[in-house]
């Protein structure tokens, strides 16, 4: 197995690792996340809240997939989607999370660290699940674009049939990548 060092670039204007293999390493993430307060991947909240607010009720339970340290639940919270529930594998980045939402008395916001490989939440149990980028590091490794490993297409399927199944029946998957949305 290759060495995926958690080495961030020697850039100090750098927000990426010197190999986008390095993102695969859940160390990396931890690592990131203890310096890092804030990053939005592509873009922030502003630029597809006309396409989310009209897709997504006040009253909907929403799944956010790989939060980090984005500030999409606190977006979505300020627009009065108050049942909100956020997972990142990063213990470092739930536990910054968790605090930063406690002291802007954002406290019905749940964050829990979880593999969105393998979603710990009962079948049907949202309205609307949604993910920014994350599922793009499933990506990184996959080789040719048209024919991926697989091992990345096995991934991405682990993740897609967790999303349907933590999904309500009449529920949106919202995958916001490359910077653009998509709504499924």
């Amino acid at each position: 197995m290759e060495n995926r060092s958690a080495t961030r670039n020697s850039d100090p204007n750098s927000v990426g690792p010197p190999s986008a293999l390095t993102y695969l390493d859940p160390h990396y993430w931890d690592e990131r996340f203890s310096s890092e307060e804030h990053y939005e991947w592509f873009k922030d909240y502003s630029h597809f809240q006309h396409l989310i607010k009209s897709n997504i009720k006040t009253s909907s339970s929403v799944l956010e997939l790989g939060c980090g340290n984005s500030q999409l639940c606190e977006e979505l919270y300020k627009d009065g989607i108050l049942d909100i529930t956020c997972i990142d594998l990063s213990s470092v980045a739930v536990d910054k999370m968790q605090n930063r939402l406690l002291s802007k008395a954002y406290k019905e916001i749940k964050v829990v660290q979880a593999d969105m490989l393998d979603l710990p939440f009962n079948s049907e149990s949202f309205d609307v699940v949604i993910e920014k980028g994350t599922m793009d590091v499933l990506f990184v490794d996959a080789g040719d674009p048209w024919n991926p490993r697989p091992e990345t297409v096995s991934k991405v399927m682990a993740t897609l049939d967790g999303v349907h199944r933590v999904l309500k029946p009449d529920g949106i998957f919202i995958s916001i990548t490359f910077g653009q949305a998509s709504f499924i």
